[in-house]
């Protein structure tokens, strides 16, 4: 028994192991050859390198205090090692052992409900491959991802009638994002209801407590009165109150939604099956548990934006807990059914279940791991390639100015005071806490302000360098949008190009204007009325040199 108990844990530590080592190769492959974003990994490098330097955490790239945006204190501790070494490698490395931690809670919850070492380890391997896990590891960087192993964690102390371990658990889960608090709210019920601890309801009134608490502090730090993101649920109602009036007083309008909700390139009702599958639909044998993960699963269902509902983005990390979770007890309720059995056909039943789950596992990761994989790498630049442009930004920029640059470009830029995303600050997109710029970021469809305009707040704004980037992802603005205020931008008498590689120019305030268009083969004497055509063609010129 000993011996088999350490094969399961042996394999279990060796599949949290290469989960670990895989997953930060890619994260840091994907963070060196500039293939991470402004939107999120640039948004938590400046907040948690402003937090570890002792500031307040506001974001210029997002135009808000960090925990006005999402209530994330836990970023706090990251802060600490930043403080000595400040890299990403320390966001990365923290919600990659985050999420694999979670397997070990997992593991114990299962061994406790089924007495079999090697389904728990199954399990806990299962977990760890089911493709909107590891996935979203690939899309920058999300506190919420933190929140996993500890919500595990709470159910594991649960299930064993921990009440200690399930409030510190619960207290460090809060601590990753306001929306937890349902979790734990649904988890501290599901405890009180089903396992008949009475100490959960302190799990409900605590929970409930801090979501208010935090929905009155957050708009605080903001100036505004709700959060920008209750408008994604405006079809329901305008207040959280409101928002859940409207659902239980349209329940077949909900439940449609529920059932049928679609993400952008997937078919209605693919995503539940996407959530199901890989845990070869187990969890629908524990429905008392799937219950109480509902309301989690109602805040991304019901919700407009169709992101939410795509593999590789971080919001499945509400719902995977309970997926898992699910999948343990329903684990417990087939292997009754074996035990009640003949001998022979005990064995076979244990076959085709095992087969079963490790089929949908191994096919679930199989097929939709990699194609995510690919989209969240596609744009990477050939590593050499992408360290002459780091050399070269940090060559001609000095450490404390204040920048502006596209998304791709801002994460190597992002440990200072003042870091933007372009157009920002000249013209706001995707910029502050209103409904206006959460459009944006979902839209791309903001009309670029005219020439004239955008000279003026050019020349009001005092932002130290301007980088452009002919061929670049181009978020938050379409591809149209991008050239015209990049265009706009270089016919700005207030700034001067200072150096060009390839197609990758740097702008800096108060520099010879006409010197810097010479750097891109632009006449020094060229009419005033034909400037913007010949800054135009040399913009297409620098994007064909890049292709």
């Amino acid at each position: 028994m000993r011996g088999h108990r350490y094969t399961s844990t042996s394999a279990v530590f060796g599949a949290i192991t290469v989960f670990i080592g895989y997953l930060m190769w890619l994260q840091m492959h994907r963070y060196a050859q500039l293939g991470a974003y402004a939107f999120d990994l640039g948004i938590f490098q400046q907040a948690v390198w402003l937090m570890s330097q002792g500031k307040t955490p506001f974001v210029t790239v997002r135009g808000m205090n960090i925990l006005g945006d999402h209530f994330t204190p836990i970023l706090y501790l990251i802060a600490v090692p930043y403080r000595f070494w400040s890299h990403p490698f320390w966001l990365f490395l923290a919600q990659t052992v985050a999420l694999a931690a979670g397997a070990i809670p997992l593991y114990r919850l299962t061994l406790r409900r089924t007495q079999k070492e090697w389904v728990a380890a199954i399990i806990a391997i299962g977990y760890l491959l089911h493709p909107a896990l590891f996935t979203m590891l690939l899309f920058d960087f999300h506190p919420v991802l933190l929140s996993v192993p500890f919500v595990l964690w709470a159910m594991d102390a649960a299930d064993e009638g921990r009440p200690k371990i399930f409030a510190i658990a619960s207290v460090f889960a809060l601590a990753c994002k306001e929306e937890i608090a349902l979790s734990v709210a649904s988890l501290s019920a599901y405890a009180a209801i089903v396992l008949k601890r009475r100490w959960a309801w302190w799990g409900v009134v605590g929970s409930v407590a801090w979501a208010f608490a935090v929905l009155k502090i957050m708009p605080s730090l903001t100036g505004v009165e709700h959060s920008a993101y209750l408008a994604l649920y405006s079809r329901w109602g305008t207040t959280p109150l409101g928002i859940l009036w409207g659902i239980l007083s349209r329940p077949l309008e909900a439940l449609k939604e529920l059932v049928l909700c679609q993400g952008h390139a997937t078919a209605p009702g693919v995503y539940p099956l996407l959530l199901l599958a890989p845990f070869a639909f187990f969890p629908l044998l524990a429905p008392e548990v799937l219950l109480f993960g509902l309301p989690n699963y109602a805040v991304i269902a019901l919700n407009e934006r169709v992101t939410l509902r795509e593999l590789g983005y971080q919001y499945a990390s509400t719902l995977i807990h309970w997926l898992a979770f699910a999948s343990s007890i329903a684990w417990g309720k087939l292997l009754k059914i074996g035990n009640d059995l003949p001998q022979r056909s005990r064995r076979r039943w244990l076959i085709f279940v095992s087969l079963t789950w490790l089929v949908c596992v191994s096919f679930g990761a199989y097929r939709y791991g990699p194609p995510v994989i690919q989209r969240f790498t596609g744009d990477m630049l050939p590593l050499e390639e992408a360290k002459e442009i780091v050399n070269f930004l940090h060559r001609h920029i000095p450490p404390n100015a204040s920048v502006t640059a596209p998304t791709s470009l801002v994460p190597p830029l992002a440990h200072r005071e003042r870091i933007y995303l372009f157009p920002n600050p000249f013209q706001q997109v995707a910029f502050g806490p209103s409904v206006e710029a959460l459009r944006h970021q979902i839209e791309m469809r903001a009309k670029p302000l005219p020439e004239n305009e955008f000279h003026r707040r050019m020349k009001e704004q005092l932002v130290d360098f301007v980088i452009l980037k002919a061929a670049t992802n181009f978020w938050p603005l379409g591809a149209d949008g991008y050239d015209t205020l990049a265009v706009n931008a270089l016919t700005c008498p207030h700034y001067g190009i200072i150096a060009v590689r390839k197609d990758l120019l740097i702008l800096k305030r108060g520099a010879n204007f006409v010197k810097g268009l010479q750097l891109i083969g632009i006449n020094p004497n060229v009419p005033k009325e034909r400037l913007r055509s010949e800054v135009q063609f040399a913009w297409e010129r620098l994007r064909n040199l890049a292709l």
